[in-house]
């Protein structure tokens, strides 16, 4: 019997053994991919670490400050320019001339003025996009004076159209307390000296009436100096004259 143990039991004890042997070599390849996972990311650390530090950042700053500046001071030196261009591009698509301006039903005494104006613009759309103009007022100017206040109606050009743009007050009087202007209008009735009126147009503009893009502006004009004289007791009349987009 106890011959025939002794063989099972030293089986047995080379099982264990090989059992062992092959627990260690797991243990040991667990072991070595560990430690190349941990060595790989350490690796790449220190490769990240090296091309941070062996990049100048106060050059790169520097590079990035200068070139900011340049293209600061270029837009600055540049956009007057740009934009007087758009101004110019944008008056050329438009025409103001005005045909007649007359004054009827006049009257004058020391502190007010009587009248019923009646003005005549001739305005054509020379670009190449469509315009609505809106909310505009006429304002009429003896010299600097400040006499009347129209506010004007809505109207459209179609590209390369033009109207006749007539404007109509009813007898309006205003007030001129401590003025020149009754004094001056009534001598240039007596004497038929001609008077300079300004008149001016402002108001506001749509560019193309597409329901995808409509630019809106704004549209001054000033028409003058006018040469008004007297063609009866109670009407001056004056016109035609040139007119000049101010501003956008």
């Amino acid at each position: 019997m106890e011959e025939n143990g002794s063989p099972q039991r030293l089986r047995g004890n080379e099982g264990y053994n090989r059992l062992n042997t092959l627990e260690m070599e797991n243990q040991g390849n667990a072991t070595t991919t560990g430690e190349y996972v941990a060595q790989y990311f350490f690796d790449v650390q220190q490769q990240m670490e090296s091309a941070c530090q062996a990049i100048d950042w106060d050059r790169v700053f520097m590079t990035a400050f200068v070139t900011i500046s340049l293209f600061l001071i270029l837009s600055a030196l540049f956009f007057p320019f740009f934009k007087s261009q758009l101004v110019a591009e944008r008056k050329s698509q438009h025409e103001f001339v005005l045909d007649s301006l007359t004054i009827s039903e006049f009257q004058a005494s020391p502190a007010q003025v009587t009248g019923k104006c009646d003005v005549l613009l001739n305005i054509s759309n020379l670009g190449d996009r469509s315009l609505y103009h809106e909310n505009a007022v006429l304002t009429i100017f003896l010299d600097h004076e400040l006499l009347w206040v129209i506010r004007t109606g809505d109207f459209f050009l179609e590209v390369g159209s033009k109207i006749m743009f007539n404007v109509s007050t009813n007898t309006t009087t205003v007030s001129v307390p401590a003025s020149f202007v009754p004094t001056a209008l009534l001598e240039s009735q007596k004497i038929h000296r001609p008077l300079h009126f300004k008149l001016k147009y402002d108001g506001m503009l749509r560019e193309g009436m597409d329901a995808w893009h409509v630019e809106r502006s704004h549209v001054y004009v000033v028409c003058g100096w006018i040469k008004m004289q007297f063609v009866s007791d109670s009407t001056l009349m004056g016109g035609p004259a040139s007119c000049s987009l101010e501003n956008f």
